[in-house]
């Protein structure tokens, strides 16, 4: 979506929400005001550092993997470190201000146990050796190297793509859902927790669908924000999911709990179509002719293919996604990666079209 389509949807949302009628609200609550949608998410009394801490301990704890993966030679990672990063004990992240916030990921994210196993299993497989079918260690991925286990998941991946699900995105779709069961005259819980939601999307407050954000910008959109362009220009997930911020938070402040729930299930439906759109994009590239006998692009990609299915387990009650075929995409995924690599890929082939027939990809 470029800049000028955003700004223009922002501008048709400002005077075609400026008032409803009261009967749109429940009979208890106050009568729909007029209220205008900002550009961008600077509203007075926004507050999300609690949720944007956890997208930057997941980001850190990213990065101290992604060291093993540098060069050609063993760089060796510290068990005490990653721990201590996972219940932020003894100061471990190099932003001072997520080693004072007072939680760690693992009290937010489902599964802990197992995402935190992945993790530990970048340090195990981090051995120098030479990975094959049924041995796990390096695979050689240019300029550098994946660190992948017996069956060639990158654990790196699965955990940090796997966060973002299991933490980011659920806790999202949880607080969201939940904005749903509130009054009209709500506004500071409601307020509260869509800030949180917002958050957990991890974009500036002034995001621009339109921009092209450098790597060393401070500001620039992290994780689930960065795949807004980097798998989502496609669907138009950027403009789409941050206008519907938009809009509801300020529906909030005018009692207009119809626009307010409009927004929700726009942003969760577009978000998980995001999730499905990356899944796609990581079990289809490996089947291309250029990939073809490439292992680390091959093992890469499947990881991350397994990240982002593993993210639609927490899909919101509505998904399209039917409990049958999500077995399915979870069956395939966890099947040996080289297998999956061999014949006619017949597996990733079946993975494609539960997707795209789903999601409309």
């Amino acid at each position: 979506m470029n800049k000028q389509i955003l700004a223009a949807g922002v501008l048709f949302a400002a005077l075609s929400v400026t008032s409803c009628k009261k009967d749109e609200n429940k009979p208890s609550d106050p009568s729909v005001k007029a209220y205008t949608v900002p550009a961008t998410y600077n509203f007075s009394n926004a507050s999300y550092a609690k949720s944007t801490q956890a997208v930057k301990m997941t980001v850190e704890i990213d990065a101290y993997l992604k060291k093993a993966n540098s060069g050609s030679t063993t760089v060796a990672l510290d068990q005490t470190v990653l721990n201590n990063m996972f219940t932020n004990t003894a100061s471990p992240f190099s932003d001072a201000a997520l080693n004072t916030s007072g939680f760690n990921i693992s009290s937010l994210t489902s599964d802990a146990a197992l995402y935190k196993a992945y993790a530990d299993s970048v340090l195990i497989y981090n051995n120098g050796a030479t990975a094959a079918n049924g041995t796990g260690g390096f695979v050689p991925r240019s300029p550098n190297k994946i660190v992948v286990g017996p069956r060639g998941l990158e654990y790196g991946q699965a955990f940090t793509k796997g966060t973002m699900g299991a933490l980011l995105f659920k806790e999202a779709v949880n607080i969201l859902t939940s904005v749903k069961s509130l009054k009209a005259s709500d506004t500071a819980a409601a307020q509260a927790k869509w800030d949180a939601a917002f958050g957990y999307l991890s974009v500036p407050a002034d995001y621009d669908s339109s921009k092209t954000y450098a790597s060393s910008d401070a500001n620039r959109p992290l994780l689930w924000g960065g795949y807004l362009a980097e798998r989502g220009k496609a669907i138009q997930a950027g403009g789409t999911i941050f206008n519907a911020f938009l809009t509801g938070r300020a529906a909030i402040g005018g009692y207009d709990v119809k626009v307010r729930d409009a927004q929700i299930d726009i942003i969760l439906a577009k978000w998980e179509q995001l999730a499905a759109a990356a899944a796609l994009n990581y079990v289809t590239s490996p089947t291309a002719t250029s990939s073809i006998g490439n292992y680390g692009s091959q093992l890469h990609g499947l990881s991350e293919g397994f990240g982002f299915i593993a993210a639609l387990k927490y899909r919101p009650a509505n998904s399209k996604l039917t409990a049958a075929n999500f077995e399915k995409l979870n069956t395939i995924i966890h099947k040996n990666f080289y297998d999956l690599l061999q014949g006619d890929f017949t597996d990733l082939k079946e993975a494609q079209s539960i997707l795209k027939s789903t999601y409309g990809l």
